[in-house]
């Protein structure tokens, strides 16, 4: 696109959901430019946490942990999944630190046998995790699989494989506000070089969707999560450990906690508060790894749509602008998979889950 010619599809942000789109955009033959304000791109998905498993915590939305599941297939299938140091494949352990997390977890595992693997007692626990020894534990269950991914690299990997698809990338120019008429959709940018038309645009701006003008009724908002790596110079963990937040392991030895999750607005900094969650997090998972040490602190806004449902397809009222956004904790699971729904839909052709990820559907009822 440096020879000035008109885009087919402009995306509005170089995240994992924006590049995965410019990346399946482009590979299916349009000319695809891609805006970011930030400097380095994707500055929320720079920010997650790395963690990716389909969640118990849908079992409420079928549908949608069943998208969660395929988009972790899809990953795995993907060429950047054997890129050295990018992934890290890891079991997941499922556990309990209540009564009532106990049963729900059995409740989950009744209405699908063998999904959540087999149940472990406390001290199969400690046999398994030495970290988790003494930690206030009802038990918890081993099966599935997870991965861990270093979320910068990710964002630069899925750069360079967009462009090689033939997508161009302008780092440091964003889009301050759009307009759509009935041949095209015109976008504003926001370094002083006027504007860019395109026949289509995919708004993947995360969180900041709606601060775009034009764009103020997209149903997104900014949830906050803060996270914590530690170091403890005798324990290591080999899972993924899920329960009340969240413990993974990352190379080195260090060990990630997370995550918060936090209605302030477009604050992106770490609090106290957030701080004494993440410690309570592992006092109460991993009581052994109270003296390890801390390592980093950092936030990030995750994009959380009304629905509770990412938001792929047509914004309401609009022919020529499609939405890619909304993701919540779920971005890096499942941004390849919309972006092919995403694709589909600007095609006109059937999608398994175009109808689940619609922006204009309402909310699904609660099971």
């Amino acid at each position: 696109m440096s020879d000035g010619a008109r885009p087919d599809v402009v995306v509005l942000g170089a995240g994992v959901v924006g590049l995965s789109a410019a990346r399946e955009l482009s590979a299916r033959g349009a000319a695809v430019t891609v805006l970011d304000p930030d400097p380095a791109g994707g500055r929320a998905s720079r920010a997650a946490a790395g963690v990716v498993m389909p969640s118990v915590r849908l079992a409420g939305d079928p549908e949608l942990r069943a998208f969660g599941e395929e988009g972790f297939a899809w990953l795995q299938r993907d060429e950047l999944w054997a890129e050295p140091g990018l992934w890290r494949p890891v079991d997941v352990v499922r556990v309990a630190s209540t009564d009532r997390a106990r049963q729900e977890l059995e409740a989950a595992a009744r209405a699908e046998p063998g999904r959540l693997g087999r149940w472990l007692t406390p001290g199969e626990l400690a046999d398994l995790e030495p970290a988790l020894a003494r930690a206030p534990l009802r038990g918890g269950y081993l099966g599935g699989r997870g991965a861990v991914v270093d979320a910068g690299a990710y964002v630069d990997a899925l750069r360079r494989v967009a462009v090689a698809a033939g997508a161009e990338i302008r780092l440091g120019t964003g889009a301050r506000g759009i307009e759509e008429s009935a041949s095209a959709v015109t976008v504003t940018t926001t370094d002083g070089s006027g504007s860019l038309t395109c026949d289509r645009l995919v708004v993947a701006a995360g969180a900041w969707c709606p601060t775009i003008g034009g764009l103020e009724s997209v149903p997104v908002r900014p949830l906050r999560g803060q996270l914590a790596t530690f170091a403890h110079p005798d324990l290591r963990l080999d899972h993924l450990v899920s329960g009340d937040g969240y413990l993974a392991p990352l190379p080195g030895g260090r060990i990630l906690a997370g995550a918060t999750e936090e209605e302030a607005g477009f604050a992106d900094h770490v609090t106290a508060g957030g701080l004494l969650y993440l410690s309570a997090v592992v006092a109460r998972t991993a009581p052994a790894l109270r003296e390890a040490a801390l390592v980093r602190t950092w936030a990030g806004l995750r994009p959380a749509s009304a629905t509770g449902r990412p938001l792929v397809g047509r914004l309401p009222g609009s022919r020529r602008v499609l939405l890619a956004t909304g993701h919540g904790g779920q971005g890096l699971l499942t941004a390849g998979l919309s972006a092919r729904v995403l694709a589909d839909v600007m095609a006109s052709r059937p999608s398994d889950h175009a109808a689940l990820l619609d922006p204009g559907a309402p909310a699904p009822r609660s099971r």
